[in-house]
């Protein structure tokens, strides 16, 4: 099994430096303090310097809430013209922490290795506001971006949305509410080790939630926060795996870890959408855990699956 297998050597480093004897965990911090902390964290594993790209413009776009305003930020590549594609991006963090900065290295990867405009969402977080906010936040983004497409030089014929870890889950859900809603049109969805339960608890779910950053203290001190109470575990948006037809999907590109305890339910998720006729692609990165798109500086494979899913992403929005 993958679990077996060695960690890599950097990956090794960095879970020292971010989960290793004596090192405070995020599960026992206030948000601030865990927002504060992991900040620091991607500072210091982030690539130094970052990735250069043709331009990146921040933006306010409208809420889903009369008068609010969420914070984004545009990227576009180098060296490309036309309409080009938009990726409508959501951070990890598991809906407390995390930001544009700390995923601003892996939007410029994915930016100028697709040829692709990226926006990045600074959606609402909790506990301050609480479930479905940030996925409400993601969807209003999403459909700005659709409605003004041309303005920013995108093609409206090619919006897909991506995530990485509750970022995942609210770019799957933002798929739902496209579909429930009937606009906007997302061609294709980009998740990196996204929570997708709500299936039966699995090997990996048993054998890596400790040790491995995303701690089962962690799901839980985060899902704590958002849900509102734990009957909203049976909602698809937060649990994508209670999905009634995953047929409404679009075609769907997951890479995950083999050190992740999310691991099997993202196979499962893969699997489901195969079943459902979803042209589906999972990629399992064996020897690395939860949360590599964020330590690119530490990690050199994290770099390498960086560059292969901006590869992929540039075929499947061609």
């Amino acid at each position: 099994m993958a679990a077996r297998r060695e960690l890599d050597p950097q990956t090794a480093r960095v879970l020292a430096d971010l989960d290793g004897p004596g090192v405070a965990q995020v599960a026992d911090m206030t948000p601030a303090g865990a927002r504060r902390h992991v900040e620091d964290f991607v500072r210091k594993w982030d690539l130094d310097p970052r990735p250069p790209i043709g331009a990146a413009e921040d933006l306010a776009v409208p809420g889903p809430e009369a008068g609010q305003t969420i914070a984004a930020r545009l990227y576009r590549p180098s060296g490309v013209g036309g309409a080009l594609p938009l990726v409508v991006f959501f951070h990890a963090g598991g809906y407390v922490f995390g930001s544009i900065e700390t995923h601003d290295s892996f939007c410029r990867l994915i930016a100028q290795g697709a040829g692709c405009l990226v926006l990045s969402v600074a959606y609402r977080r909790a506990p301050e506001h609480r479930f479905p906010a940030a996925h409400e936040d993601s969807y209003a983004a999403a459909s700005w971006a659709a409605a003004h497409a041309r303005e920013i030089g995108a093609d409206p014929a090619r919006i897909a949305v991506a995530g990485d870890s509750s970022g995942g889950t609210l770019a799957n859900g933002v798929c739902q509410l496209a579909h429930r809603r009937g606009k906007p049109r997302i061609a294709h969805q980009f998740l990196w080790y996204p929570g997708t339960a709500g299936g039966p608890e699995t090997e990996s779910m048993r054998t890596l939630s400790e040790g491995y950053f995303l701690n089962s203290g962690l799901m839980k001190w985060s899902m704590g926060h958002y849900l509102n109470a734990p009957s909203d575990l049976a909602d698809p948006l937060v649990a994508p795996m209670k999905m009634a037809d995953f047929s409404i999907l679009p075609p769907t590109f997951l890479m995950t870890a083999g050190f992740d305890p999310r691991r099997d339910d993202n196979a499962a998720f893969v699997d489901a959408l195969a079943a459902a006729g979803v042209p589906a692609t999972l990629r399992v990165l064996e020897t690395t855990i939860h949360g590599f798109m964020f330590m690119l500086g530490g990690i050199d494979l994290a770099v390498d699956a960086a560059k292969e899913s901006a590869a992929y992403i540039r075929a499947a929005l061609a």
